[in-house]
Formats: C-alpha cells, sequence, structure tokens
C-alpha cells in the first residue's frame, strides 16, 4: 500500500475541519517527504475546500515513495504562502489587553491608522 493510499484509506475516520463532514473519498497530493514526515494537500470531497497536513508516520507497511508520488517539487509551486509572522506572544495580548482596559472611544479611532508623512 502506497503512502497516499494509506492516507485516502484512514481519512473516512477524519472530518472536514471546515464542513465537519467526513473526509472519506477526499483528494490528496504528495508535497514534500523527509524521512518519516509527509507533507500532504488534502482537499474535502463535500467541500472543496483544500489543507494541507503534516504527517509522521511509523511503522511498516508501506511502500517507499517513487518520484510519480511526488506530483510537486515544492510547495511555493500551489501557491501556498511562505510562513507568516510569529505568533503572538503573551506579553502583546497582554499589552493590548492593558490599552483596550481603560479605552473608552469608537472602533474607527483604535484601527486608524497611523500617519507616516511625518
Amino acid at each position: 500500500m502506497s503512502i497516499i493510499e494509506f492516507i485516502q484509506d484512514r481519512a473516512r475516520y477524519y472530518n472536514c475541519p471546515v464542513c465537519g463532514k467526513s473526509l472519506k473519498g477526499c483528494d490528496v497530493r504528495m508535497l514534500q517527504h523527509v524521512e518519516d514526515r509527509f507533507t500532504v494537500q488534502v482537499t474535502c470531497a463535500a467541500f472543496h475546500v483544500t489543507f494541507i497536513v503534516i504527517l509522521a508516520i511509523q511503522g511498516s507497511g508501506l511502500e517507499p515513495l517513487t518520484d510519480d508520488d511526488v506530483a510537486l517539487d515544492s510547495v511555493e509551486q500551489i501557491g501556498v504562502a511562505e510562513a507568516g509572522p510569529d505568533p503572538i506572544e503573551w506579553d502583546e495580548l497582554l499589552d493590548l489587553h492593558l490599552l483596550l482596559k481603560d479605552f473608552n472611544g469608537p472602533l474607527s479611532e483604535l484601527i486608524k491608522q497611523p500617519d507616516h508623512s511625518r
């Protein structure tokens, strides 16, 4: 059994993170394979939303990957955005809380863009 067949077989036990329906019959495309880690693109059969999953597989019984299994050379070819900014840190959340704690005004005042002309 190839890794793609294995993932498609096991997908029926999981639900789409968007529509909540079973991922049975989903489309799976291999994006990257490094040792026991697989980056795959999964497309929900019901809602047609596409998302990226990184799997770590342990054990035997899977056939090794061939060049035909890896349809894309890199994740960038399908337009997946590169890693964005770092996650929000706790101290940033606390700073925001302290800013908003005593704020009394319209929302538009909070989201006003700074004037960079100075």
